[in-house]
């Protein structure tokens, strides 16, 4: 048997989600959960109905209440922290040089790619896992910003330079990442529009 309580539950649970995704989206008025299913909720679940090419009914239905999920659940995922690194690649010999292929390459693009937007010198190289020429370029910028000498080659003191600057970087929550609103906005169909 279903219970208010469950109702209340569930109902609460979906205006957090909805409330989330206001917040992402720049609502100056964001839905405040109560549990109520009142004009306030039927109106936001229209909105996101509307914004993300659903049937705008007002109601969450399994396949709006799912995509209200997935939307909330992606915030969620982007606001975690990424993990703290500090290992050096154990199976190198020292140094991660061009043509190395191994997930400590992949790691150490991926550092590369998040301190991209905080450095102009340094771009965002494709995640390959590749120690390819754009990783190496990246790597010898790097190594430039920290005044070691620019080998592009990635040795125990560049990683640790690189591991340090992107554990510094993330220890803060990070409230200047946005998402982009507007990514499912566009392409609805006439019919789904109130």
């Amino acid at each position: 048997m279903y219970t208010d309580a469950q109702k209340r539950s569930h109902i609460f649970d979906l205006q957090t989600f909805l409330r989330r995704i206001q917040q992402s989206e720049g609502s100056a008025a964001p839905l405040v959960p109560d549990g109520i299913f009142g004009a306030q909720t039927a109106a936001a679940v229209r909105e996101y109905q509307q914004q993300h090419c659903l049937p705008v009914t007002g109601i969450a239905d399994q396949r709006t209440w799912n995509a209200i999920y997935a939307s909330y659940a992606a915030l969620i995922a982007a606001d975690a922290l990424p993990m703290q690194t500090a290992f050096f690649p154990p199976e190198s010999d020292t140094v991660l040089k061009p043509g190395a292929k191994s997930p400590s390459v992949y790691v150490l693009q991926l550092m590369l790619s998040e301190i991209a937007p905080h450095y102009n010198r340094i771009a965002a190289v494709p995640l390959t896992g590749e120690y390819d020429s754009d990783t190496q370029a990246a790597v010898r910028r790097a190594q430039q910003i920290f005044q070691l000498p620019q080998t592009g080659l990635t040795d125990r003191a560049t990683w640790q330079a690189l591991t340090g600057l992107h554990n510094a970087l993330f220890r803060r929550t990070p409230l200047g990442w946005q998402i982009n609103g507007d990514t499912h906005r566009s392409g609805c169909p006439a019919s789904n529009r109130p």
